[in-house]
C-alpha cells in the first residue's frame, strides 16, 4: 500500500523527464523555398489541349510533358526544365517574368518567349511560331 503511494509521482516525473527532451527531429532545419514556389510552376505538367490559329486538335494529347524544376538559386525566378515525347526530349532553362506573364525559354542555342497563364493545375502559353498563334493548355499531375 506504502509503495503505491508514491507511484503516481514516479509517473508524473518519468512523463515530465520525456517531454522536456529535445528531440533530433526538431533540429532538422527547414529547407529554403525557392521564389518559383510562389507561381505554382513547379512540378510535372501533361500537354492537354493545343489551338493553332482558333482552331483546337480534338485529338487526344497522349504522350507531351514538360517538368519544371529550380536552379540552384532560390532567390531568382529562373529554372530548368524538361520537355517530352514521342520522338524528342529537350532540356534547357527558363525564366519567369511575372509582371508582363512571360516565360522564356533557352534550350538547344534557341530562345523562345511564351506568354503563360497559371491557375490552380492549369498553365496556358501562347506564343506565335511560323506565323501562326498557338495557345497551350497543360494540366498538372499529382
Amino acid at each position: 500500500m506504502r509503495r503505491l503511494k508514491f507511484f503516481p509521482i514516479l509517473v508524473f516525473s518519468i512523463l515530465t523527464v520525456f517531454s522536456s527532451c529535445e528531440k533530433d527531429e526538431d533540429k532538422v532545419e527547414t529547407e529554403t523555398s525557392d521564389n518559383l514556389e510562389q507561381f505554382g510552376i513547379l512540378g510535372q505538367w501533361k500537354l492537354e489541349i493545343r489551338t493553332i490559329n482558333g482552331i483546337t486538335d480534338l485529338s487526344i494529347q497522349c504522350c507531351d510533358y514538360i517538368i519544371f524544376k529550380p536552379d540552384s538559386e532560390p532567390d531568382n525566378l529562373k529554372g530548368e526544365f524538361t520537355a517530352s515525347g514521342v520522338g524528342y526530349e529537350t532540356n534547357g532553362v527558363f525564366e519567369l517574368n511575372p509582371s508582363n506573364s512571360i516565360i522564356n525559354f533557352d534550350y538547344d542555342n534557341s530562345q523562345k518567349s511564351y506568354e503563360f497563364q497559371i491557375s490552380d493545375n492549369l498553365t496556358t502559353f501562347t506564343y506565335d511560331e511560323n506565323n501562326q498563334e498557338i495557345i497551350e493548355d497543360w494540366r498538372k499531375e499529382e
